[in-house]
């Protein structure tokens, strides 16, 4: 008896300490994650980031420019072409759902560096549903170049209407309308729907693309849309102009739609796809 008692004393340490390793693991994740950036250091790539955040903070349109890659400058003009100008539709621009000024300066860390190039993340803070469930904490990744000795920030990507990172935002965006229009039409009529002609009623200001029944595939039309629906879920599905297959699933009533890209699911089915689905912020990353 009393060796068995003893025993089962022995079982609850070892968990115990198991426990404690787990959780200390996962505080020293967090640090690493959210912990201000002053606390670790600040290399080159970083400073350039936090300068390039707090010029547009305190309006320094000017700096901010300057601040860009030679190549994001030109094509940042060529968009600007005609238009209020460079430093006035640029000042505060950012690829990412927040705007340039509104990134923490005190989060900033690189993320990985070779000698020309660098890829660093910054922080910013976004409501939770309408700031029902407060504010919550992402990150955006931006590319650094090394020119003539400066580290400037690369938003050629973005910028470049044919790059990869554009091409499959459009997708998203034709996703996200149709999105929108059917849950449109399950609020205002209960339903789930997945035909072309009341998904283009729905948003009669928008000029959808070609919609078609079913699930995309490789061999798909680039951002034809298509929409099929299954056990109580709409499923819209299209290839961008990249390549990339993306699918979203409309689950019936007020259940959190879920999204996926690259491989997708040949059937329209209720289990969830691998992301969660949050309308304009979700995007192929």
């Amino acid at each position: 008896m009393w060796r068995r008692s003893t025993d089962g004393r022995g079982r609850l340490r070892v968990e115990a300490v198991v426990a404690a390793t787990i959780m200390a693991f996962a505080v020293l994740w967090w640090i690493a994650a959210n912990w201000p950036a002053a606390l670790w250091g600040e290399d080159e790539p970083a400073r350039a980031m936090r300068e390039y955040i707090e010029a547009a903070q305190r309006r320094d349109c000017g700096a901010v420019i300057d601040a860009l890659s030679r190549r994001s400058r030109e094509l940042a003009g060529a968009r600007a072409a005609g238009r209020a100008g460079v430093e006035m539709m640029f000042c505060d621009y950012s690829p990412a759902p927040a705007k340039l000024s509104e990134f923490e300066t005190d989060r900033i860390r690189t993320e990985d560096a070779s000698a020309s190039t660098a890829r660093v993340s910054a922080s910013y803070t976004y409501e939770r549903l309408f700031g029902f469930f407060g504010r919550g904490r992402s990150r955006h990744n931006y590319t650094m170049a090394l020119e003539d000795g400066r580290w400037k920030i690369d938003l050629s990507e973005h910028l470049d209407s044919e790059s990869p990172a554009n091409r499959d935002a459009r997708a998203m965006f034709l996703v996200q309308q149709t999105w929108v229009a059917i849950t449109n039409h399950q609020r205002s009529n209960g339903t789930l729907t997945s035909d072309p002609q009341i998904v283009r009623n729905e948003l009669p200001g928008f000029e959808f693309p070609e919609l078609r029944q079913g699930i995309a595939d490789a061999s798909a039309p680039v951002n034809t849309l298509f929409v099929t629906t299954g056990p109580a879920v709409a499923c819209i599905s299209l290839r961008s102009a990249s390549g990339t297959l993306v699918m979203v699933k409309v689950p019936q009533a007020d259940s959190p739609g879920t999204y996926q890209f690259g491989e997708i699911p040949a059937v329209c089915d209720d289990r969830p796809l691998s992301r969660p689905y949050h309308g304009a912020s979700s995007g192929i990353r």
